[in-house]
C-alpha cells in the first residue's frame, strides 16, 4: 500500500511538471509567435456565366477561411431567398453574415471589389498566416451533388505586402489580390547632455520633418513612420550635432543620444554650409533618377538609398575631387544589381558630418 501511494504521488508530480512545461511552452509561443498584423485585403473578381437555367441572374458569396479551411468571415453575399443554393458557403459559414456586405441576387454578372480588415466574424484580429479567399456563385438550384461554380485563392497575412494578379479562369476573371499591412510608427528617444554629462533642457532634436524639445532631464522622444532619418540636435550656445541614417522600425523604440559641446566666444558666428542637395528628377521616377547636388569640399560624398522600412538598398561614394554643382544618375538597381520595386525611397547625401535627405517615389 505504501509503495502504491508513492507511485501515485510520483505520477501526480510528473503530470504537474509536464503541465507546467506545457504552460511555459505556451507562454513562450505567445511571446515569439502568433502575430496579428493589422492591414487591409483588397480582392477583385468578375464572375462569368455558365448558362445555368436562371442565367444571367446569379447568387454568390465571397468569404475568408484559414489554412485549415475553417470559416473566418463572410465578406460579401448577393443572395436572399436563394442562399440555399450556395452549398459550399453554407457548409463553411453556417449562414454567418456578420459584418458582411449583403444584397439580393444579381440580374447580371459583374466585377466584385471587396475588402477585409483582418478580423473574424467576432471582430477580433486573426493571427498571421495563410488565409484563403473563397468565391462561389450559382445560376441554378444547386445541391451537394450538383454544385455551383467555385474558386479559392491563398495568400499570406503578415507584415509583408502581397500583390497578386491572378490568371483568368473559365468562370472567374479580372482577379487581383492585394494585402497591405498597416505600418505602425516607431520611436526615437534619448538624452541630450553636455560634455560634463549634465542634461541640456530646451534642445531641439530634429528627425526629418519630425521634432521634439528636450525636457528638464535632457530627455526627448520622437514618433515617426518607419524609415531612415538624418537627425540634428541644436541648443543655444552649443555646437549642433548630427546623426545620419538613424533607422526607425515599426513598433520599435530606437535610442539616439546627443552630447553637445559648448561654443567658445572666439568661434566664427556662421559656419560654412558645405553640402547642398538641389533636387531629384524626375520624381516620381520610372527608370532613371538624376540627383543634383553641390559641395564646397573636394571630399567624396556618400550617397545612400533606403527603402521605406529603413533598409539600405544601395550606396556609393561619388564626386571625389570635385567641387561645385554635380549630378549623379541612379539606375534603380540595388547593391546586387536587381531592379528595385515601386515604392517610396529615401536618398541621403552625407559629407563631413552633414547630411541632406530627399524622398524619391518609384513607379
Amino acid at each position: 500500500m505504501k509503495n502504491f501511494l508513492i507511485i501515485m504521488l510520483l505520477t501526480v508530480l510528473a503530470a504537474a511538471l509536464l503541465s507546467g512545461a506545457a504552460d511555459l511552452a505556451g507562454i513562450l509561443a505567445g511571446q515569439n509567435g502568433d502575430r496579428d498584423t493589422q492591414g487591409t485585403l483588397s480582392f477583385s473578381v468578375r464572375t462569368v456565366t455558365y448558362h445555368g437555367p436562371y442565367a444571367p441572374r446569379n447568387a454568390g458569396a465571397i468569404w475568408i477561411t484559414n489554412s485549415q479551411n475553417q470559416f473566418v468571415k463572410t465578406v460579401k453575399i448577393w443572395a436572399n431567398q436563394y442562399r440555399y443554393t450556395l452549398v459550399r458557403w453554407n457548409a463553411s459559414s453556417g449562414g454567418n453574415t456578420t459584418g458582411a456586405i449583403t444584397g439580393a441576387s444579381l440580374n447580371s454578372h459583374q466585377l466584385h471589389n471587396v475588402t477585409w480588415n483582418g478580423a473574424n466574424a467576432q471582430g477580433a484580429q486573426v493571427a498571421d498566416g495563410d488565409y484563403k479567399v473563397n468565391v462561389e456563385f450559382t445560376e441554378h438550384n444547386a445541391t451537394a451533388s450538383n454544385l455551383g461554380k467555385y474558386t479559392q485563392k491563398t495568400w499570406t497575412k503578415g507584415p509583408d505586402p502581397v500583390n497578386q494578379t491572378i490568371p483568368n479562369e473559365t468562370y472567374f476573371t479580372d482577379m487581383t489580390l492585394v494585402w497591405q499591412p498597416a505600418v505602425a510608427n516607431g520611436t526615437i528617444f534619448g538624452s541630450v547632455t553636455n560634455g560634463s554629462g549634465n542634461p541640456i533642457a530646451g534642445a531641439t532634436v530634429q528627425a526629418g520633418s519630425y521634432s521634439a524639445v528636450s525636457n528638464a532631464s535632457g530627455a526627448y522622444e520622437i514618433t515617426a513612420p518607419p524609415g531612415s532619418y538624418d537627425m540634428s540636435c541644436a541648443a543655444s550656445n552649443y555646437y549642433t550635432q548630427y546623426a545620419s541614417g538613424v533607422a526607425v522600425v515599426s513598433g520599435i523604440a530606437t535610442e539616439q543620444n546627443f552630447v553637445l559641446q559648448t561654443v567658445a566666444n572666439s568661434d566664427a558666428v556662421n559656419a560654412s554650409l558645405l553640402l547642398y542637395l538641389r533636387g531629384v528628377q524626375p520624381n516620381p521616377s520610372v527608370n532613371l533618377a538624376q540627383i543634383s547636388y553641390a559641395k564646397e569640399s573636394p571630399s567624396p560624398v556618400l550617397l545612400a538609398i533606403f527603402n521605406q522600412r529603413g533598409q539600405l538598398v544601395w550606396e556609393q561614394y561619388i564626386g571625389e575631387g570635385k567641387t561645385g554643382n554635380s549630378e549623379f544618375v541612379w539606375d534603380r538597381r540595388d547593391r546586387y544589381g536587381k531592379r528595385c520595386p515601386a515604392g517610396t525611397y529615401l536618398l541621403r547625401l552625407s559629407l563631413d558630418g552633414q547630411a541632406r535627405v530627399r524622398k524619391l517615389q518609384l513607379l
